[in-house]
């Protein structure tokens, strides 16, 4: 079962626009694809830590590592047709403190308030659903409408880091901002009625982080990656304390492996 966002139990209306939150290791590879292209949209990767086009190898592997780290949750952001359109995110899960923190990013066409209906959304899913207690999050001082953004659903600027980070050879200040349960629940109603306009045009639904049974290709990617760590290992190993008798077979090694690649070319050429 996903977790449904009701919003004050209020019947969202007829013309609502459907979004769904799904979690982007369980998404098609399409969909994942199309979520690279939107974290390459220059407006996108400007308000980011990291600024450069994310490759596709680069854009897999990380989704591969979600599938095994604990302390993030990373939805995309689907529409009515199912196409990406955004990011949400969980970060630094910390079940022991009960905190955690939160980004999102959308299509630099999407306008209209999604972004504050998914804060409404985020923000009651993580202190409801996940059952935290304190929510961060960290911007860019050059993302100040974002900042605005976090205060109106009662985020409390709680520091400002001077330079702390690097982009196009400039030091960039980065806002602190956070936001507890208890404030949250003194606020949300006061919050709800304030913005329900906006809230209401989109009826979000999240979907559970439910663990299914892995595909055999899954199952082959996870023995992989750990016996890459066994390869490593025998291969210290073997140079370390037998050299002379490890170079030659590693040599071998990577005369097949080239041999490999040239018919794997050659298979899908």
């Amino acid at each position: 079962m996903g977790y449904v966002m009701s919003i004050e139990k209020l019947s969202v209306f007829l013309d609502a626009k459907k979004i769904i939150l799904k979690p982007l290791t369980t998404c098609s590879i399409e969909q994942q694809t199309k979520v690279r292209e939107v974290r390459n949209q220059v407006g996108v990767r400007s308000s980011m830590y990291t600024e450069h086009e994310i490759e596709l190898n680069e854009h897999l592997g990380w989704i591969s590592r979600l599938k095994s780290d604990k302390k993030q949750i990373v939805f995309a952001v689907l529409n009515e047709e199912q196409q990406p359109i955004g990011v949400v995110s969980v970060n630094a899960l910390d079940t022991l403190h009960k905190k955690a923190d939160w980004a999102f990013y959308l299509d630099e066409n999407q306008r209209g308030g999604l972004g504050a209906a998914l804060e409404y959304s985020l923000i009651e899913y993580v202190f409801n659903e996940l059952k935290l207690d304190k929510l961060n999050c960290e911007v860019i001082e050059t993302n100040e409408a974002v900042v605005k953004l976090h205060k109106k659903f009662n985020f409390f600027e709680e520091g400002f880091r001077r330079e702390n980070i690097e982009k196009n050879g400039k030091r960039i200040g980065v806002h602190f901002l956070g936001l507890t349960k208890s404030d949250w629940l003194s606020s949300r109603t006061v919050i709800f009625e304030k913005y329900k306009s906006v809230i209401n045009k989109f009826s979000i639904h999240i979907e559970s982080e439910t663990k299914s049974e892995e595909s055999p290709l899954t199952q082959i990617e996870n023995a992989r990656s750990k016996n890459n760590v066994n390869w490593m290992a025998l291969l210290r190993l073997s140079v370390e304390h037998h050299p002379n008798i490890a170079k030659p077979i590693i040599s071998e090694i990577l005369r097949l492996d080239t041999e490999i690649s040239n018919l794997t070319k050659r298979l899908v050429s």
